[in-house]
């Protein structure tokens, strides 16, 4: 009997030292690198002496990436003698170790290990730029257009391009069409950024949108190779080839849904994870990161689609508003004595909660704020509540916006506004407000909206100096100061000192600016220094003259500019009204109210012409508690004139008419042409708003010219006072 079980044993081991020795174990990747979020096609064989397929269990460890056949990678594969699988790639740039490893039902273990390299994905192909139509929509539906600030309601000839965002509403949808015939239904309560919208001359596109809340359903066609279809929501990418799919994202949960064909679900950049047909994937977003795939599985819940395949054409009919039921008439309710009275008290004034969208260095913010105002003696101070989100419906941050949000509650708590007022000195941080320097030649109602500035003016004998420092508090705790803007600026100035002139000079810097933010990549003007003299003629209101060079950032080149005119305030008037002579391209009102407009555009002038060049300008700003506006004139006297206006008008409260907000802009770099007002290089909008929630909250139309006819829109948001 032992020696049967030990003839057995001897046998068992031969046969294993056979197959070991003689077994070959053979894996085979069709190429040694593979594009970000592509497939690799990889083969894995295990034959015996005589080649002969062996049947083994395979299995894999990957470092980034996924298989299509996930089990590889959790309870492993039967596989007889071959098997060709498909190596998902990471959407990054790196160095793959995919460590394969068969086990034979002897128990036999062979290993391989190999490299796969992830290289970038060129998509500079996808040069063209693709707009997207409107199939059809219903009920609530709303576009922001890229590089604009105000929400427009959609309309059937609405087209869609890059950056653009589309909000829906309760019983709302809208269905997006793209040239290739794919088709995309945004279903209620959804708002989505059209991310890449893009094709390549051969036929290929490039599609990618990110779900910020709501869920869409996609009907993508059979694409040509090398087209990219993708929707994101929240760290999960669904990319896809030619399929019907759905994806949502409530609570920061998102969910692949998949009718037809497969979708390639990626999470972050560095795993991935197929959902084949008939399947519905959920994952719940965890605090940790995620270092292995095998917590992918342990985090993503594989459900069989319950949801039946919608009919294309009810998939996409509209959705049906119930009937309003109709009011039964109140039954008489019986007598009651009356309740007496209770005398009134007094209440304590609360201010409204204001809402409003604000955009600082590019990024846009939702902003939430309650702001009381005391003032005890010579200190004015503004302390209120605020808080922020970048997205409707997004995570909530407190204090003022920053690029280090922060979810301390105590930041809520914000200093908006401080002021000491001792009379030859006198201290403000709050709201930055427009700057002027000297005559108002170089320097002239400079502003960046949304951002606080410290600004103080010390003055003893004859002596006054003006700082503008650009600085703002965004957190009290832990405390947070941060530079809110690129500009400094000063101005110091002797008070009578000849003949009863007063004479100044004033500096502006800007320490952020480069050939990004210029027309054609030029050098930009980082610099203004000016000198002035001016009488007055009466309170705030001067006789006087400038001289002025703006210099490039590199110094390499300055322009002169002198100015001879009046300057000041009459009554409720700013005016300006004079001659000039300029030379080397210096511009007049270059730090001007649009600055930081165009700096943001990539679209500010700098210094050309090396002539002298002689000019006139004109304008005034008005400032009463219902009107406020300015209107500029200015050229040479060969013909070239620019014209700049802004106008805010307040309609007060009267009777029954709640009131209304007007708000208009106009600038033209060719007023009057061809004796008209409005040609087709004219910028100009009229708003129109009513208060829903005083300024707070307003709702009501806009009027834009672009370039030939006036385009109406739909507004709502906040009226900010000027």
């Amino acid at each position: 009997m032992m020696f049967k079980s030990l003839l057995r044993l001897l046998t068992t081991l031969f046969v294993m030292v056979t197959i070991i020795a003689f077994a070959e174990f053979k894996v085979v990747s069709s190429s040694e690198s593979v594009v970000m979020g592509g497939k690799l096609p990889i083969s894995i064989e295990l034959t015996d002496k005589d080649n002969k397929p062996l049947s083994f269990s395979l299995k894999a460890k990957v470092s980034l990436g996924g298989f299509d056949k996930p089990e590889v990678l959790t309870k492993g594969l039967a596989v007889n003698g071959k098997i060709t699988l498909n190596f998902l790639a990471p959407k990054k740039v790196a160095e793959v170790k995919v460590t394969f490893t068969a086990e034979t039902p002897q128990k036999e273990v062979f290993t391989q290990e190999i490299v796969i390299k992830v290289t970038e994905k060129d998509e500079s192909e996808f040069s063209e730029e693709m707009k997207a139509s409107i199939d059809s929509f219903r009920g609530s539906v709303a576009v922001k257009k890229v590089g604009k600030k105000a929400w427009e309601s959609i309309k059937k000839d609405t087209l869609l391009q890059e950056g653009d965002e589309v909000l829906t509403l309760e019983k709302s949808y809208i269905i997006v069409k793209f040239p290739d015939g794919s088709m995309t239904k945004i279903t209620e309560n959804t708002q989505v950024l059209f991310e890449k919208l893009r094709r390549s001359k051969d036929g290929k596109i490039l599609v990618s949108i990110v779900i910020q809340k709501g869920g869409t359903y996609n009907v993508v066609q059979k694409m040509v190779a090398g087209s990219s279809f993708e929707v994101r929501a929240g760290s999960v990418t669904a990319g896809v080839r030619g399929t019907t799919f759905g994806v949502e994202s409530f609570d920061d949960k998102p969910v692949v849904k998949v009718w037809e064909g497969e979708v390639f679900a990626f999470f972050g950049e560095n795993f991935v994870i197929p959902v084949f047909e008939g399947q519905s994937l959920a994952y719940e977003l965890g605090m940790e990161l995620v270092e292995d795939v095998s917590q992918l599985f342990d985090a993503a819940e594989f459900e069989p689609l319950k949801e039946k395949l919608p009919d294309l054409e009810k998939m996409f009919e509209e959705i049906e508003v119930e009937p309003e039921k109709p009011t039964e008439p109140e039954k008489p309710k019986p007598e009651q004595e009356p309740t007496p009275q209770q005398p009134s008290q007094p209440k304590a004034f609360i201010p409204p909660l204001g809402v409003e969208t604000a955009q600082k260095d590019n990024q846009k913010y939702i902003v939430y704020s309650i702001s009381p105002e005391f003032t005890i003696g010579p200190v004015t101070l503004g302390v209120g509540l605020t808080a922020y989100a970048t997205e409707v419906g997004g995570t909530l941050y407190y204090g003022v916006p920053s690029t280090e949000p922060s979810t301390n509650i105590i930041n809520m708590i914000t200093i908006n506004h401080v002021a000491l007022n001792l009379g030859n000195f006198y201290l403000r941080y709050g709201n930055m407000p427009p700057i002027s320097l000297g005559m108002g030649f170089s320097v002239r109602d400079y502003f960046k909206p949304y951002a606080k500035s410290i600004d103080t003016r010390l003055g003893f004998g004859n002596v006054r100096l003006y700082l503008h420092l650009p600085y703002e508090i965004t957190k009290i705790w832990f405390p947070e100061v941060v530079q809110s803007d690129s500009v400094f600026a000063g101005e110091f100035e002797l008070k009578s000192v000849f003949a009863g002139m007063d004479l100044g000079i004033g500096a502006l810097y800007d320490t952020e600016v480069s050939t990004t933010n210029t027309l054609g990549n030029a050098t930009p003007v980082n610099l203004s220094l000016s000198g002035f003299v001016r009488y007055p003629l009466m309170s705030n209101f001067y006789l006087g003259a400038e001289v002025g060079g703006q210099f490039l950032e590199d110094m390499s080149k300055y322009g002169l500019g002198a100015f001879v005119g009046l300057s000041g305030k009459i009554a409720v008037f700013d005016v300006i009204a004079g001659a000039f002579g300029t030379w080397n391209g210096f511009r007049p009102f270059h730090f001007g109210r649009i600055y930081t407009v165009q700096k943001l555009k990539n679209e500010l002038p700098t210094l050309e012409s090396e002539e002298i060049s002689f000019g006139f300008l004109i304008g005034t700003s008005l400032y009463t508690d219902i009107a406020t506006g300015r209107l500029y004139l200015y050229g040479n006297f060969e013909g070239d004139m620019n014209a700049l206006g802004e106008i805010r008008v307040v309609i007060p409260q009267i009777g029954a008419l709640a009131g209304l907000f007007i708000y208009g802009y106009y600038f033209d770099s060719t007023p009057f042409s061809n004796n008209t007002v409005l040609d087709n290089d004219t910028i100009c909008f009229l708003r129109i708003t009513y208060p829903v929630m005083e300024q707070n909250l307003v709702a009501g139309m806009v009027y834009t010219w672009d370039g030939t006819q006036w385009i109406q829109s739909v507004y709502i948001g906040s009226e900010s006072s000027w």
